[in-house]
C-alpha cells in the first residue's frame, strides 16, 4: 500500500511539472506571435506615383520665413500598399523645407509671390525614410504689408520736403500747411507704388504630391 501511494505521488508531481512547462511555452509563443503581428513587422513597398497628402503643422509667410527653413507636417490619411495594408499611418511626421519663397513684386497689387516646398523625409515606426519631392502648388493667401517703418519714413520725408517747399513758395504758415499736405500725398503715393504682398500659408493647410519612385518602408 505504501509503495502504491509513493508511485501515485510521483505521478502527480510529474503531471504538474508537464503542465507548468506547457504553460510557459504557450506564454512564450503568444508573446512571439504578438511581436510578429505588430504593425510594420515586414517591409512594405509603395509604387511610383502613389499619392500622399500631408497637413502643415506650422504657418509660413514670405515676410517671416526664408529659404531653407524647416517646416513640420504630418501625413493626413493612411497610405496603403498594393495589398491594401497600411504602409504609412496617418499622423506620421513629414519633413519639409522651403526651397523658394518671395513676396509679390513691388507695386504689383494683384501679383503673386513665389513659394516652393521640398519633401525631405517621412518617418514610420521611428525610421526616417529620405526623399526629395518638390511641391510647387501650395494653397496660400496674399497679404499686404501695410505701412512699415521704411514706408512711414518715406511719407515723413515727403511731408518735410513739401513743408519746406510751401514755406519758400507761400512765405507764410498757410503755405507750410498746404505744402506739407501735398508732400504727404506724394510720399504716400510712392509708398503705395512700392508696396509688396506676402504669401501666407495657414497651419492645417494640406498639400499633396506623388512619389516619383517606389518607396520601401520598414520600422524598427
Amino acid at each position: 500500500m505504501t509503495t502504491h501511494r509513493f508511485l501515485s505521488t510521483l505521478l502527480l508531481v510529474g503531471l504538474g511539472a508537464c503542465d507548468g512547462s506547457t504553460s510557459d511555452t504557450t506564454a512564450g509563443g503568444a508573446s512571439a506571435s504578438a511581436k510578429n503581428a505588430a504593425p510594420f513587422a515586414t517591409k512594405r513597398t509603395l509604387p511610383s506615383g502613389t499619392p500622399i497628402t500631408v497637413t502643415m503643422r506650422d504657418s509660413m509667410s514670405s515676410r517671416r520665413n526664408t529659404l531653407g527653413n524647416e517646416i513640420e507636417a504630418a501625413v493626413s490619411n493612411d497610405v496603403l500598399d498594393a495589398k491594401g495594408r497600411v504602409a504609412i499611418p496617418a499622423g506620421s511626421p513629414v519633413g519639409l523645407h522651403i526651397s523658394a519663397i518671395s513676396p509679390s513684386k513691388a507695386g504689383d497689387n494683384n501679383g503673386e509671390g513665389v513659394l516652393e516646398l521640398t519633401v525631405t523625409s517621412v518617418t514610420v515606426g521611428g525610421v526616417a525614410h529620405r526623399m526629395n519631392v518638390v511641391v510647387a502648388s501650395v494653397p496660400h493667401s496674399m497679404k499686404g504689408r501695410g505701412i512699415t517703418k521704411g514706408v512711414a519714413e518715406d511719407v515723413a520725408v515727403g511731408t518735410a520736403i513739401g513743408a519746406v517747399a510751401g514755406q519758400v513758395i507761400g512765405k507764410n504758415t498757410k503755405g507750410t500747411v498746404i505744402g506739407g499736405a501735398a508732400g504727404a500725398v506724394a510720399g504716400g503715393a510712392v509708398a503705395v507704388a512700392g508696396a509688396q504682398r506676402d504669401i501666407v500659408v495657414a497651419p492645417g493647410t494640406r498639400i499633396s504630391f506623388a512619389l516619383p519612385e517606389a518607396l520601401t518602408l520598414s520600422a524598427k
